[in-house]
């Protein structure tokens, strides 16, 4: 036991101790200091040359009147655009805080955008996770050495390299386990101090309707004036930390800087496909029609996030448990609380707290909007949710609605939609790979996940934000998010997850009728050929039968209505659904992490 502990410790410490030694820091520093970019293309101190904009107008007013106003950002196009105008307005600072951002045609324009900002004299700071973000050790050199405004870390980077080799990975999880899955899951992005952006989406195709292949539906929230302040100082607090180091000090990054010939990126032209975003990006009046008119004025609202060095508090104040202040706002529930997360695997916390309110509330409504394994691009994920399916729907209570990879209001969702279709025919694909994507088989249109994570208590109360009620939220991410008291935003959102749990566009899952109840009980359609693999389960996912009304799985009716789709219908390759068996049923202690 001794020499195991050991042998941790000693693995540990070389973790920790891969970073670069003071000397070679110092010489990078000078390196990237002599080569940098620092003149500024702009002569107005004053703006920054910076876009005039409507959305600063409203939230300099609110900040200065003490107002507070948000909006729901629906459409991932639009979010796109928001973004690049809110670059383009910005006077002082940018602040951008993500979990991914990926090299791809929108990754790239973004990037893009920052750097024309901090040329203009714009202080610009980018925070992304060292996991999942782009990996290019010679593109990180190049932003790195394009302008002084512009400043570029890492969080948590596993022996402070920006990619990892496979061995890289087990060494990690072998001597560091908790600290290596530790991730910083928040996304955010704050101008001015004055606007503030937070919600589901990373930077990538698949968030902004531009990934042929694979599109999340996703949501995010604007948050204008004060608020927006709090937002910085919660990315300030993980600039600082410990845990977060600036890219040029990256091991593989740090080569390439000194044995490279200085170089610049070269000239950025966007594709064809994304002019009409760059357009509009710049269009004051469509800005003003799609984020300032649809605002909402609110009374009470707070921004939340976690600590950066989440894990070194293993027993924190309950004020800085964000876990336990979400779970305060969902006990206080009488009447209804409506969950949407791309992932259905509860933790014990969770499962408490869900448990009381069924148990003090019978007829409480709990609704969760969630993906099947056809929709999600996490199968082994969603392979704890198979597991835990008669749980959640006896124990709980829950009406338990699973997203349709192809949903029938996908044009509505995605107004990019006839141009996808058109895109996907002439060969147009992304460079982000989706996780459990059935690439091999032709698909006329995208396939579409559920990636918002949102819910509203009672029609009263409204979070958005990055937060999973999973282990791996409670545990080990970092999360963030904004919390809203107002019954007009929340009926809002509530209008926006009931559609997403329309017959059109998600399935229902409900227990398999007894025998009393399986005697009128509807057959399986003739054209649901899939491979059921497990037929002795307790539950199955149903659709509502044509000119048939939609119904709880609780009426007496229920399986009148709707056909039995057997558990994971439109999954065409029977090696996912084997696999989700498999690892539901043998791999559960992975469950915390997944």
């Amino acid at each position: 036991m001794i020499r195991n502990a050991v042998t941790v410790a000693l693995m540990a410490a070389l973790l920790a101790g891969c970073s670069l030694s003071q000397q070679k820091v110092q010489e990078v520093d000078r390196r990237v200091a002599e080569h940098q970019e620092t003149e500024i293309d702009c002569a107005e101190v004053s703006d920054r040359c910076a876009m005039a904009s409507p959305l600063l107008e409203l939230a300099r007013s609110d900040a200065r009147e003490g107002r507070h106003h948000v909006t729901l950002v629906e459409y991932g196009e639009d979010a796109l655009k928001l973004r690049l105008h809110l670059v383009r307005a910005a006077r002082e600072r940018i602040d951008v805080q993500n979990f991914i951002l990926r090299k791809d045609v929108t990754g790239e324009l973004f990037l893009n955008e920052l750097l024309a900002a901090a040329r203009r004299g714009v202080k610009v700071r980018l925070l992304l996770d060292q996991m999942f973000s782009f990996s290019d050790a010679e593109y990180l050199t190049l932003l790195t050495m394009t302008h002084e405004n512009l400043q570029v870390r890492y969080y948590n980077p596993t022996f402070h390299k920006a990619k990892m080799a496979k061995h890289d990975w087990l060494t990690g999880l072998a001597c560091c386990f908790r600290r290596v899955n530790q991730r910083m899951h928040n996304k955010l992005h704050v101008v001015d101090d004055l606007v503030g952006v937070t919600g589901g989406r990373n930077i990538a195709d698949r968030y902004f309707d531009f990934d042929t292949n694979y599109l999340f539906k996703d949501r995010d929230v604007l948050v204008f004036g004060a608020t927006a302040l709090e937002m910085r100082h919660s990315m300030d607090w993980f600039w600082d930390s410990p845990k977060t180091v600036p890219v040029q000090h990256l091991r593989d990054v740090a080569a390439e800087l000194l044995q490279s010939e200085p170089d610049r990126l070269g000239e950025y032209s966007a594709p064809q496909r994304l002019e009409g975003v760059v357009l509009d990006a710049g269009d004051a009046a469509l800005m003003k029609q799609l984020f300032v008119e649809p605002a909402f004025e609110v009374e009470r609202l707070r921004y939340f996030s976690d600590r950066p060095r989440k894990l070194a508090f293993e027993n924190p104040e309950p004020e800085d448990d964000v876990t336990e202040e979400l779970y305060e706002i969902l006990v206080s529930a009488r009447h209804s609380v409506l969950v949407q997360s791309p992932y259905m695997v509860l933790s014990r916390r969770a499962r408490e707290v869900f448990g009381g309110l069924r148990k003090e509330n019978p007829d409480i409504e709990l609704l969760y909007s969630t993906n099947s394994l056809a929709s999600t691009d996490a199968d082994t994920v969603y392979a704890n949710t198979h597991r835990h399916k008669d749980i959640y729907l006896k124990r709980f209570g829950f009406r338990m609605h699973e997203f349709k990879p192809f949903p029938v209001d996908a044009p509505d969702f995605f107004p990019r939609w006839p141009e996808l279709i058109l895109e996907k025919k002439s060969g147009v694909k992304s460079k982000s790979d989706v996780s459990g994507d059935n690439s091999t088989i032709p698909m006329p249109a995208p396939r579409v996940g559920l990636h918002s994570k949102s819910f509203v208590v009672d029609g009263k109360v409204a979070m958005i934000g990055s937060h999973n009620f999973d282990p791996r939220s409670e545990g080990f991410n970092t999360e963030n998010g904004l919390i809203v008291w107002d019954e007009a935003f929340a009926g809002r959102l509530t209008e926006l997850i009931r559609r997403d749990v329309e017959p059109q566009n998600s399935w229902v899952v409900a227990m398999k009728p007894k025998n009393e109840q399986a005697e009128t009980a509807l057959p399986a359609p003739p054209h649901n050929g899939d491979y059921e693999p497990w037929p002795w389960g307790d539950t199955s996912v149903y659709e509502l039968a044509p000119e048939m009304h939609a119904l709880p799985p609780s009426d007496a009716d229920f399986y009148r209505h709707y056909y039995p789709m057997g558990s994971f219908p439109e999954v065409v390759r029977t090696r996912r659904q084997i696999l989700v068996l498999f690892l539901g049923s043998f791999f559960f202690f992975l469950e915390p992490i997944l």
